[in-house]
């Protein structure tokens, strides 16, 4: 049991091992079936010969292989002379088995032949078409009463296919040292083949284990295989994306880090001026404030970007997206105001319906609205509008904009631009936007930056 388990877990072995059962199963197929047609064959013309002698004999044609009224009847039934036909021979035998008269036929086999059919008891008078074999010869023979001897004598005719049968075992030897060179050939490719298989499987493995235990330098083998090229240049894909994946977490953590702790510094220095009577107070808690909101925000990133790639997010529902709109631009409105920031919002009125997740909308607008507010200078515009099946909400601001080199990447996560904080912010939105079928757009306008949102709407 062990070494069969050890074949099927073993490549090498497994292939060495069906090559073996699949070229034996084959040869010993061919062998069977090389074997029944060649008895059939056999067995069929010794058949057809001995029903044309006893034919022949029963309407007192002379049978013999030589005599031409026995070949010319023979034709003229459209049978073919041959082999079978050519090697008729007979003798006479009476009703005790016993050899009578004179015959052409060698003595010894006419003797072992008549040993047989009295052994057995076969019905001499006519004797069928049959297969015996006598000291290992095979003869064919049939009987029938005669005709042209006197009363109580029977014809014997058989036909020799011992030679047939011994050229057919040399053709089976000559198979089987077929099979052996051909078996020894096929487990040398075998050999081979399982040798090119697993070494390209034991480097890839070794590569899967590479970029399991955090190495993600590329694999520099090429493969000639395109099978394994392709699994090679899927696993190097792979581990560039970990690759990129892990800077982006080193760098996340980084600014995270180093955001959490400028509040936190800030809250513990006016706390403690508060407390030591060196600050006025309410100036103080005004601070404190605006840090705790900053970190609250901060935190709430962190916290939704674990949940915002659930795959299944929670039951779509219908909203009103102009409401929705204004229910969070009057939740940040208070921020805007203590930055002197006029916060507006333009629509034509009527309601436009979509279909999604509400608070993931929630969100994604929340986050629009707060990366302006951090950068803009004195208004933010909102637009929601329809075009076709689509409905876009834009933000503009009135800030620097957005910086060339850092365009193409303001949605990717944990990138953080300048004056940004942890670089997840615009990354939700991109989320939020692509699980309800939609898109996200950055550009610099005439007057500052303008985030679009498209969403499908019912």
């Amino acid at each position: 049991m062990k070494f069969l388990s050890r074949i099927s877990r073993n490549l090498r072995a497994s292939i060495f091992t069906s090559f073996s059962v699949l070229l034996l199963f084959s040869f010993a197929l061919i062998g069977v079936a090389f074997n029944f047609a060649v008895n059939q064959y056999i067995y069929h013309n010794a058949k057809d010969a001995l029903i044309d002698a006893r034919e022949a004999h029963w309407v007192g044609l002379p049978v013999d292989a030589t005599s031409e009224i026995f070949i010319a009847n023979v034709v003229a039934r459209g049978n073919n002379i041959n082999f079978f036909h050519r090697n008729l021979r007979h003798f006479y035998v009476d009703e005790d088995f016993q050899l009578a008269g004179t015959t052409a036929v060698p003595y010894v086999v006419a003797r072992d032949i008549t040993s047989v059919l009295a052994d057995e008891n076969m019905n001499i008078a006519n004797l069928y078409p049959t297969r015996i074999r006598v000291d290992g010869n095979v003869y064919f023979i049939a009987s029938i009463r005669s005709m042209v001897t006197p009363p109580m004598l029977f014809a014997v005719y058989y036909i020799d296919t011992s030679d047939l049968q011994r050229i057919t075992t040399g053709i089976h030897l000559r198979l089987l040292s077929l099979v052996a060179i051909i078996w020894f050939a096929a487990m040398l490719v075998s050999t081979v083949l399982a040798g090119a298989l697993a070494k390209p499987i034991k480097i890839l493995s070794r590569f899967a284990n590479q970029i399991g235990q955090g190495n993600f330098e590329p694999n520099p083998v090429t493969f000639a295989n395109e099978e394994f090229e392709e699994l090679n240049q899927s696993l190097n894909h792979t581990a560039k994306q970990l690759a990129r994946y892990d800077n982006d977490q080193k760098a996340f953590f980084q600014n995270v880090s180093h955001e959490l702790r400028t509040p936190l510094m800030s809250i513990k220095s006016y706390a403690e001026g508060i407390k030591y009577g060196v600050m006025d107070g309410a100036k103080a808690a005004e601070t404190i404030l605006e840090c705790t909101d900053r970190l609250t925000e901060m935190v709430g990133d962190i916290l939704y970007v674990s949940r915002i790639d659930n795959i299944t997010p929670p039951m779509m529902e219908e909203v009103n997206l102009i409401g929705l709109i204004e229910e969070r631009i009057a939740g940040q409105k208070s921020l805007a105001e203590r930055k002197n920031l006029t916060l507006d919002f333009k629509t034509d009125g009527e309601p436009i319906i979509i279909s999604c997740v509400i608070s993931y909308i929630e969100r994604a607008v929340d986050n629009l609205i707060s990366n302006s507010i951090r950068h803009a200078k004195n208004s933010i515009t909102l637009e929601c509008f329809t075009i076709g099946t689509k409905v876009a909400i834009r933000v503009l601001d009135d800030g620097p904009g957005f910086e060339p080199e850092a365009l193409p990447h303001i949605f990717e996560r944990f990138f953080k631009g300048k004056n940004g904080l942890t670089g997840i912010g615009l990354s939700i939105v991109k989320s939020v936007v692509e699980q309800h079928k939609g898109t996200a757009t950055a550009e610099n306008g005439a007057n500052g930056a303008i985030m679009t949102i498209s969403l499908p709407r019912i």
